[in-house]
């Protein structure tokens, strides 16, 4: 028989406005008692024992329980007098405490996975206590819970903090696992006792074990008139369900340094630490929409030698603090410390292995995966290197590159980034505002593709096209009508190959072959695919492999896909041209080779050398397009999609 302690006895004095005479265990919440709302979720999580530690306006809580039958469980309401704080209200009940039991505080609305909190207790047999921590978006003035890597609470850290002090963004969410006999020392002492501030830090002095369990679920308080219409508006709109770790969540992987913080190499020291702009707004915005944000972070520093465990958590101290100042929080972060090569001055042996967890290995990801329940499918990575785009490819996630840190620049793996943005502010705008916008038009537009058939869809560089294409073959594939991608960029010919124009830059011939071929496939065709080295301006062999099946749709994306489309004269074809402001496309453009690391002048020299040799024979192939998609892409903002015909559809 399980047993749950709820603390009743709150007066609820800043909201009597709301109370209307009953006790603030009994304020509506969406037309039902908070206190209701606390014991079916006890119920539905197989508690049949509640004890109800009630003090103001007793009665009324205990005719509402019997009014209702005690939900078919048992109830027993104690009034214990005198009130003595939260701690206090346990020990005037101590001889009805089981050996174990969970205590839940009267004024808070939750929804948490129960099963999984008391099996995180259960699987530190030691565990006096076990308290339910999770981060929040002020931690600068919050009691916060430091813990260390195996989740044993080592420090309380009361506010107000010490001036410049950084500290883990963890707070005790008042949802605890309790041993009753490790109590015991404090049973007897007299006067108001409250766990968190008196009971927790001397158990803490007697040595003895308490773990925490960081979760994000749904678990706040409603103690004040503007906290209660925030729960019960999210309560209405279904958040409070949907937070529950018994539902697939759906999460945003984020890379560290080049994404959150500005690059330095093998940083290893808070001093070095410093977030990129409006970092802290794209964070919040995913938390806002309910993702989970999670950072994934290699850190082969540590097994270098170069950086503790103690000073990355300095570190990663310093990163949630200044996102707290922003408002902001992530739920996790986790990090790889190996380094499979030995070699190095001061390195930690025992850490210089081949691992799962080092990227682009899946290992975090499939951790947090279990441990948030996450649903990958739903789910995308964010980073500024091609190993996360690996990573996001292995784990089955959407991914996107971002223009800040490497930029995509490291050379390191063949493969190709399903979206790239300017910054991780503009992730969070394509994730939560294009990415549904271009899929709802690809829905529309889509219905006329069918398998086996060819969408050709060219436009002017750094137009968009990429990103179109990769929500276009989103949206078939999610209708059951599999799509592959091909990038003519892919091949593009080394820079000392090149012939005059726009075509001279890629190897045209090799591309009709192939596409040749595809069009009179009868059975699965792979495809070795070259990558091309805009570092170095160069192609190599990828190690990328694409299977092509015989009733595949491929999407043929690139400058001059259209070209191809006309040469090969395939009936079941659609040619699409997708365009932006030019004024805004030549600034990207521009943007792109600075990263490439040329000067500014030399930057303007390109770009007028495409503008003449480009614009006007990809503009032509225009005309011949049956649909054009407009797309008025801001760097923050949401874009304004509209697209226009051509010919029927």
């Amino acid at each position: 028989m399980k047993q749950a302690v709820i603390l009743a006895g709150g007066k609820g004095t800043r909201l009597q406005e709301r109370l209307n005479g009953l006790p603030k265990p009994l304020v509506d919440i969406a037309g039902k008692p908070l206190l209701e709302h606390q014991i079916l979720l006890l119920k539905r999580f197989g508690y049949s024992e509640v004890l109800l530690l009630v003090n103001h306006r007793a009665e009324y809580i205990e005719n509402y329980c019997a009014s209702n039958n005690n939900w078919g469980i048992g109830i027993h309401c104690i009034n214990e007098g005198v009130a003595r704080g939260t701690a206090g209200a346990i020990f005037s009940a101590f001889d009805l405490l089981h050996e174990e039991f969970l205590v839940v505080y009267g004024d808070t609305m939750l929804e948490v996975d129960l099963q999984r909190f008391e099996e995180f207790h259960h699987s530190y047999p030691n565990a006096d206590a076990t308290l339910f921590v999770h981060p929040n978006d002020h931690p600068h003035d919050s009691d916060l819970v430091e813990i260390n890597s195996t989740s044993l609470i080592t420090a309380f850290h009361p506010y107000p903090h010490k001036e410049g002090s950084y500290f883990q963004n963890l707070v005790n969410a008042a949802l605890y696992c309790l041993k009753r006999d490790a109590l015991k020392p404090w049973k007897d002492t007299p006067g108001l006792l409250d766990f968190g501030k008196d009971i927790f830090p001397a158990m803490l002095g007697q040595w003895q074990i308490l773990r925490a369990y960081n979760s994000p679920e749904y678990i706040k308080d409603c103690g004040t008139p503007k906290r209660l219409d925030k729960v019960t508006s999210d309560y209405v709109s279904g958040r409070i369900e949907r937070s529950g770790l018994y539902r697939k969540q759906k999460a945003v992987f984020i890379d560290r340094d080049g994404v959150i913080n500005k690059e330095v190499s093998h940083l290893n020291s808070p001093q070095q630490f410093e977030l990129l702009p409006n970092v802290g707004k794209a964070i919040k915005r995913l938390t806002d929409s309910e993702f989970r944000t999670v950072v994934v972070t290699n850190q082969p520093v540590v097994a270098r030698g170069e950086c503790s465990p103690e000073a990355l958590q300095e570190i990663h101290n310093k990163m949630e603090s200044l996102l707290g100042q922003e408002g902001a929080y992530v739920d996790r972060i986790y990090y790889c410390p190996h380094h499979p090569d030995k070699g190095f001055e001061g390195e930690v042996t025992e850490l210089k292995i081949q691992c799962d967890c080092r990227k682009p290995n899946i290992g975090m990801v499939k951790q947090a995966s279990t441990e948030l329940n996450i649903d990958t499918a739903e789910s995308w990575i964010v980073g500024d290197t091609s190993v996360d785009m690996l990573t996001g490819e292995r784990a089955g996630l959407h991914s996107i590159l971002v223009e800040t840190g490497y930029a995509g620049l490291d050379g390191r793996y063949g493969v190709v980034p399903n979206f790239i943005v300017p910054d991780l502010n503009a992730a969070a705008a394509f994730i939560l505002d294009d990415f549904p916008k271009l899929i709802a038009l690809c829905e529309k537009i889509g219905k006329q593709v069918n398998t086996r058939d060819f969408v050709f869809i060219g436009g002017l560089s750094r137009s968009g096209k990429s990103n179109f294409a990769g929500c276009l073959r989103h949206s078939l594939n999610h209708n059951g009508k599999r799509a592959v991608i091909l990038q003519i960029d892919r091949w593009l010919h080394n820079e000392v190959d090149r012939g005059d124009g726009v075509e001279g830059r890629y190897n045209t011939k090799e591309l009709a072959d192939i596409l040749s071929v595809l069009t009179k496939r009868k059975e699965a065709i792979v495809l070795e695919l070259p990558i091309y080295d805009k570092l170095n301006r160069r192609v190599s062999i990828s190690g990328s492999r694409l299977q092509i099946e015989p009733d595949d749709i491929v999407i043929v994306e690139g400058t001059i896909a259209l070209l191809f489309a006309d040469n090969l004269g395939v009936q079941n074809s659609h040619k699409w041209f997708v365009e932006i402001d030019e004024n805004q496309r030549s600034e990207r453009v521009l943007k792109e080779y600075r990263l490439r690391g040329f000067s500014d002048e030399e930057a303007q020299s390109i770009l007028i050398t495409r503008q003449q040799d480009e614009l006007p024979f990809i503009m032509k192939s225009a005309e011949k397009a049956s649909i054009r998609v407009a797309l008025h892409i801001g760097e923050v903002t949401a874009p304004q999609i509209t697209f226009q015909q051509q010919n029927s559809l």
